[in-house]
């Protein structure tokens, strides 16, 4: 049964009614060993370790051990903070119930960050808001800390002469940019681990961005972190400089790009998650790309989940902002309760040069699309980068395939302002290519590549109602011939109409042609009850499996 909105959030929350009364929550005794928590309708316990400790920055936290229905166990810590929802209007019942408000997180969904008056943690905080039926509480959760981690993946393609921006041969994005550059009113938000905001191919291109982290404007790098290059090389694939006769191309030209910084070496409170999406929405992002995940596989926590659908429902003036999520580089399946499934995700899956299985690509029923692993994207300058040049060409995993989604979701925002969110999903998956070794179901819908292969001159083609461009005309005799050398050293092969491209397209896709036989013949891993778009609609979500 389908619910909607509030109908949701009341039979998952359990405030009051039969429903809550049927949870047999603890005694405040039983707070010192364990636990219960209800998050989105799961009952969770939280088993309590050692003694609180200060981390690496200094924050004084206690480990827990989350133990999920099923045998899940995910490590975290808590410290002095919970998570509410309220009603409006609703914040002295809390400042009565021995509350304090510390800051709103998103205010448009009732979203603040608390403090227990008396001094317990934010378990203790939940634990008592909970058993007291607090009114006008519509959610409460521990700010739990857990880590997350960036899904990059350095590898090189295996092809040789597949130079430079292959990804962008094979997208035909000549032909996409050809019916739009995108529009600066795009904008688009790379949530990640800060951004090298003086890159020569993206210091044109920033808006003001957020660090949730430090609680400033200024997100950039830190310095010596792991993956230190990961965001900047999101935001290249995104919207690089182009054409101007300096380094790489971006997915769309003529957006504009805000960074946050979200992630580092340490956990971090679902608190600066909620913050992160709310700072999205305040600046009316168009789209949000996200190459991160939690490190340790986890249901996606009700208040983080609220905030993306807040986004994708209320963003962009309220037609909705697109939210992609790289669907990780684990080689497993996604489970229908975690970030990547939540209605309001756009999840992007990852294939190489030949349009197969990436050896790391995750996989499961909320996966929608795959594209192109963008390898040579920005890097870092000096010695902090992959390379000591400004680019690098060992960027990889569904990291870059999430951010040259995010580009073309870019364009076609700007092709079409005025078509929502839900349109434009279900447009970017009903276009989609076919993917040559996909066993899809009767819905159109594979395990390992979604609804196919993302198809910008095919998305853009329907939202604008044009016919293709005429081709080029062919080079002078003599002039423009494959070009391969040279661009294979300038790290982009995407700006010469006569260079060759649609040759190595039409050879890799023979190659995949001529082993697409064999791959249809081989076991394939069996998905299970499969779901189809109407998980991003507006009027619901889906139970989660």
């Amino acid at each position: 049964m389908r619910r909607t909105g509030l109908g949701v959030v009341g039979a998952a929350l359990l405030w009051g009614g039969g429903a809550r009364d049927a949870i047999a929550w603890p005694s405040a005794g039983a707070a010192e060993t364990g636990a219960w928590i209800v998050d989105g309708g799961r009952r969770v316990a939280v088993e309590r370790l050692r003694g609180s400790a200060r981390d690496a920055s200094g924050r004084t936290l206690a480990p827990v051990r989350l133990h999920y229905p099923g045998g899940q166990v995910v490590e975290a810590s808590v410290g002095t903070t919970a998570i509410v929802e309220i009603e409006a209007g609703m914040e002295g019942a809390l400042a009565a119930a021995g509350v304090e408000l510390v800051r709103p997180l998103m205010p448009s969904i009732g979203s603040w960050l608390v403090k227990d008056s008396g001094g317990g943690d934010g378990l203790d905080l939940a634990q008592r808001l909970s058993a007291a039926r607090t009114a006008g509480l519509r959610e409460v959760m521990p700010d739990f800390y857990v880590r997350l981690k960036a899904f990059g993946q350095p590898f090189t393609p295996d092809d040789p002469r597949l130079p430079g921006q292959w990804y962008f041969d094979d997208l035909r994005m000549e032909e996409a940019w050809g019916r739009t550059l995108g529009d600066p009113a795009t904008s688009i938000v790379v949530i990640d681990n800060g951004c090298d905001l003086d890159h020569p191919d993206l210091v044109a291109k920033m808006d003001p961005g957020r660090d949730v982290i430090d609680g400033d404007d200024e997100p950039t790098y830190t310095p010596g972190e792991t993956s230190v290059n990961h965001g900047t090389a999101c935001a290249g694939l995104v919207a690089a400089e182009t054409n101007n006769g300096e380094g790489i191309a971006g997915g769309c030209p003529a957006c504009r790009v805000r960074c946050v910084r979200l992630l580092d070496d340490e956990p971090q409170p679902l608190s600066m998650t909620v913050e992160a999406f709310d700072f999205a929405l305040e600046v009316n992002a168009s789209v949000v790309s996200n190459s991160w995940g939690y490190a340790e596989p986890m249901p996606v926590p009700r208040v983080v989940e609220n905030a993306i659908n807040r986004l994708f429902d209320a963003g962009r003036d309220g037609k909705g902002a697109l939210v992609l999520f790289a669907a990780g580089n684990d080689d497993r399946e996604i489970g229908d309760d975690e970030i990547q499934a939540v209605r309001g995700v756009l999840n992007v899956g990852a294939v190489n040069h030949l349009e197969e299985e990436t050896a790391f690509t995750n996989h499961g029923n909320s996966l929608d699309l795959v594209a192109p692993a963008g390898t040579l994207t920005t890097d870092i300058a000096g010695s902090e980068g992959d390379d000591p040049t400004d680019y690098t060409s060992l960027f990889g995993g569904t990291s870059s395939a999430c951010p040259v989604a995010a580009g073309i979701a870019g364009l076609l925002v700007s092709a079409a302002p005025e078509r929502t969110a839900v349109e434009l999903y279900d447009i970017l998956t009903r276009t989609a290519r076919a993917a040559p070794y996909a066993l899809p179901d009767e819905n159109g819908h594979d395990p390992i590549f979604g609804y196919g292969i993302v198809d910008p001159v095919a998305a853009l083609r329907e939202v604008l109602g044009d016919e293709p461009p005429p081709p080029p005309p062919p080079p002078p005799e003599g002039e423009g011939g494959s070009g391969d050398e040279e661009d294979e050293q300038a790290g982009c092969t995407c700006a010469a109409a006569g260079s060759g491209s649609g040759e190595r397209r039409s050879a890799h896709y023979a190659v995949a042609g001529a082993v697409g036989l064999a791959a249809l013949m081989r076991w394939r891993r069996a998905g299970g009850a499969r779901r189809g778009r109407q998980r991003h609609t507006t009027e619901g979500r889906l139970p989660l499996g």
